[in-house]
C-alpha cells in the first residue's frame, strides 16, 4: 500500500509538471505567433512600398516615351531623382549611416516623384497589386490580395480603387502612406494572413504536436500502468485473505478432531476413532493439494519447465476424472463423454493435462447449481485436437471473460458464497496449456453456462 501511495504522489507530480509545461508551451506558442504576425504586418508594408517604387519606374518609362514637349514639363522633377542619387553616393562614405540615409532619400525620391507624376499619368492600382503580391512571395508570404485603393487620409476619400467584384468579409488591411505631406495612401486589402502564418510555424508547431502526443502516450501509459498495479494490489490482497481462511479451515478441523481423540477418550470407540482420523486424513489432504496448487505457480517464473510428454488416450482419462468429481461432490452431477475416433490420443504431459481436464470440471461443478450437466467432447480440428468442457453453470459476464485467465482474479460468485478458490486454477490452466503450444478461449453467457475450448497441436 505504501508503493502505491507513493506511485499517487509521483503521478501528482507529473500532472503538476506536464500542466505547468503545457502552459509554458502554450504561452511561448502565442507570443510567437504574435511576432510573427508583426513580422508578416512589416513585411506586407515593406513589399507594399517596393511595389510602389516599381510602379513608378513603370509610369517613368511611359513618359520618358512621350515627345519632348511632356519632357520639358517633368525634367526638374526628375533631376531631382539624379540630386538625390548624387547625394547618395557622396553619404556612401560612411558605410553604417549610408543605409539609413538611403532608405530616407529613396522615400523622399519617391514622395517628389509621387507629387510630379501622378498628375500626369495616374497609378496603375492593378499592377501594384501584381507587384504587391510577387514582392511579398519572394520574402515567403504568400497571400490572396483582393484589392487595393488610393486614400485622401484628410477626408477620408477613396479616389481610385482597383476593385472590380464584390468581396466578402476583409480580414487584413495595410495603410502605407507615399506623399512627403501624409496626405495620401495605399490602402490595402487581402484575405486572412493565419494561414501564411502557422505555415512559417509549421517547423514548431509540428514538434510541438509530437511532444504533446508523445507526453499524452506517455500519460496514458502511467495511468495504465497505475491501474494495473492497484488492480494486482487488490488481487494479492483478496488472494492473501482466501488463502488465510481457506488454510486455516482444514488445520482448525484436524485440529479439533484429533483434540477429541485426545482428550474425549473418543479413541476407545473404533467407529469414532475411525471417523475422526478419516476426517484429519481428509482436511490433511485438502491442506497438501492447496500448498501443492500454490506452489506450483513458481512455475511462472522460470521458462525452463520440462514437459514429459507421453501418448495419453484422452477417453480414459475423461471417465477417470469424471468419476474422482461425482465421488468427491453432494450435486447430481451427469458427465457425458464423446470422444471421434473413439482411440483419440495426443502428445503431451500426462500429470499437467490431467490437472488441466480435472480442474475444468470441478470449476463446471463449484460454479454450477444443484443439477450439473457436463459434456466433455474431444476431436481433431485441421492440425490441432480439440478439448471442450461445456456446463450448465451460473455462466460468466463478458467483463470478468477479459480477466478469468490472470493469476489470483476470481469470478463474483453471485450466490454461490461457499466456492473456495485462490484465483489460481485457470492461470495454471492456460499457463500449461502455452507450454504444449495450445490455446484455450472461453465461451459463456450469465445462466447459460460456460465451454472452455482447448486446442493443442498434434504431434
Amino acid at each position: 500500500m505504501n508503493s502505491i501511495k507513493a506511485i499517487k504522489k509521483r503521478f501528482t507530480v507529473i500532472i503538476w509538471s506536464i500542466s505547468l509545461l503545457f502552459i509554458i508551451n502554450l504561452f511561448y506558442l502565442t507570443e510567437l505567433y504574435n511576432e510573427i504576425v508583426d513580422d508578416t504586418t512589416k513585411i506586407m508594408l515593406l513589399s507594399i512600398e517596393e511595389a510602389d517604387g516599381e510602379e513608378l519606374q513603370n509610369r517613368l518609362a511611359t513618359i520618358s516615351s512621350l515627345p519632348d514637349s511632356e519632357h520639358t514639363t517633368i525634367s526638374v522633377d526628375k533631376s531631382i531623382m539624379v540630386e538625390a542619387d548624387n547625394s547618395n553616393n557622396e553619404a556612401g562614405e560612411d558605410i553604417m549611416a549610408s543605409i539609413v540615409i538611403f532608405s530616407q532619400l529613396m522615400k523622399e525620391v519617391r514622395q517628389t516623384v509621387h507629387h510630379t507624376i501622378d498628375t500626369i499619368i495616374p497609378p496603375n492600382l492593378p499592377l501594384l497589386d501584381s507587384l504587391i503580391i510577387v514582392n511579398a512571395k519572394n520574402k515567403g508570404i504568400s497571400t490572396l490580395l483582393y484589392y487595393s485603393e488610393i486614400v485622401d487620409m484628410n477626408t477620408n476619400t477613396v479616389l481610385i480603387s482597383s476593385r472590380t467584384v464584390t468581396f466578402g468579409k476583409i480580414s487584413n488591411t495595410y495603410m502605407y502612406e507615399y506623399d512627403s505631406e501624409n496626405r495620401y495612401a495605399y490602402r490595402v486589402y487581402t484575405a486572412s494572413m493565419t494561414r501564411s502564418v502557422l505555415g512559417r510555424m509549421s517547423g514548431i508547431l509540428f514538434t510541438t504536436l509530437l511532444t504533446i502526443l508523445l507526453l499524452g502516450y506517455a500519460f496514458w501509459y502511467f495511468i495504465r500502468t497505475i491501474v494495473k498495479q492497484k488492480t494486482l494490489d487488490e488481487m494479492k490482497q483478496d488472494f492473501t485473505n482466501n488463502m488465510t481462511h481457506e488454510l486455516k479451515t482444514p488445520i482448525s478441523v484436524a485440529y479439533s478432531a484429533v483434540d477429541t481423540l485426545l482428550n474425549f477418550k473418543q479413541g476407545k470407540s473404533e467407529e469414532k476413532r475411525k471417523q475422526y482420523l478419516n476426517i484429519c486424513i481428509e482436511q490433511l489432504s485438502y491442506l497438501r493439494d492447496s500448498v501443492e496448487r500454490i506452489l506450483s505457480m513458481s512455475m511462472e517464473q522460470t521458462n525452463n519447465i520440462i514437459l514429459n510428454e507421453v501418448i495419453i488416450e484422452l477417453k480414459p482419462l475423461f471417465a477417470q476424472i469424471a468419476n474422482q468429481q461425482k465421488l468427491k461432490t453432494d450435486k447430481n452431477v451427469d458427465i457425458d463423454i464423446f470422444v471421434h475416433p473413439e482411440n483419440l490420443t495426443i502428445c503431451a504431459d500426462m500429470t499437467h493435462l490431467y490437472n488441466i481436464i480435472n480442474n475444468l470440471v470441478d470449476n463446471a461443478i463449484k460454479y454450477s447449481l444443484d443439477n450439473v450437466k457436463i459434456h466433455i467432447k474431444s476431436y481433431i480440428e485441421g492440425k490441432h485436437c480439440v478439448i471442450s468442457i461445456k456446463d450448465n453453470g451460473i455462466g460468466i459476464n463478458q467483463e470478468s471473460q477479459k480477466h478469468i485467465f490472470d493469476k489470483f482474479y476470481r469470478v463474483p460468485q453471485g450466490n454461490l458464497y461457499s466456492a473456495k478458490g485462490y484465483g489460481l486454477g485457470l492461470f495454471y490452466v492456460k499457463t500449461m496449456i502455452e507450454q504444449h503450444n495450445g490455446g484455450i478461449i472461453v465461451k459463456s453467457s450469465l445462466d447459460e453456462g460456460s465451454e472452455f475450448i482447448i486446442k493443442i497441436p498434434v504431434k
